[in-house]
């Protein structure tokens, strides 16, 4: 499967993500970040079943990164807890990550948190309720 397009094995991932907010942004971090570099199905954490479909295998995420710089493994750590839903300090990850991937990592919390689905009910002065929908806390990058 290694000869996949990225386009296709994109969807793979976004599929199997479907239905869980942590993991579609765990997804979308991993294929946003790095231009997508460590979401093909070369890796070790890539896993890809006889049927086709792909997963994340979060536990080889965190144990595969030793030899990438630490931005690298501070991004994958945190797509690897958005991914399993387990505890990530925060505040080691987003310290010396550069503007464009600490955005990258604000938007998937965000994502992950459900802002994106946030609506309002705003009460006008003449007293109609109107449902708006204010977007993201953080949006992610074009």
């Amino acid at each position: 499967m290694s000869g996949m397009q990225p386009e296709e094995s994109a969807a793979r991932l976004d599929d199997w993500a479907r239905g869980s907010l942590p993991m579609m942004a765990g997804v979308e971090l991993l294929l946003r970040a790095f231009g997508g570099r460590y979401a093909g199905a070369a890796w070790p954490w890539i896993v890809t079943e006889p049927d086709g479909r792909l997963w994340i295998d979060a536990d080889a995420l965190r144990g595969g990164t030793g030899a990438l710089s630490g931005g690298e493994r501070r991004v994958l750590t945190m797509v690897a807890g958005l991914i399993d839903e387990a505890p990530v300090d925060v505040v080691d990850v987003v310290a010396g990550l550069d503007r464009a991937n600490l955005h990258l990592v604000l938007a998937a919390l965000a994502h992950a948190a459900g802002s994106h689905e946030h609506a309002e009910v705003n009460v006008g002065i003449d007293g109609v309720a109107h449902l708006t929908n204010p977007g993201p806390v953080v949006a992610w990058p074009p």
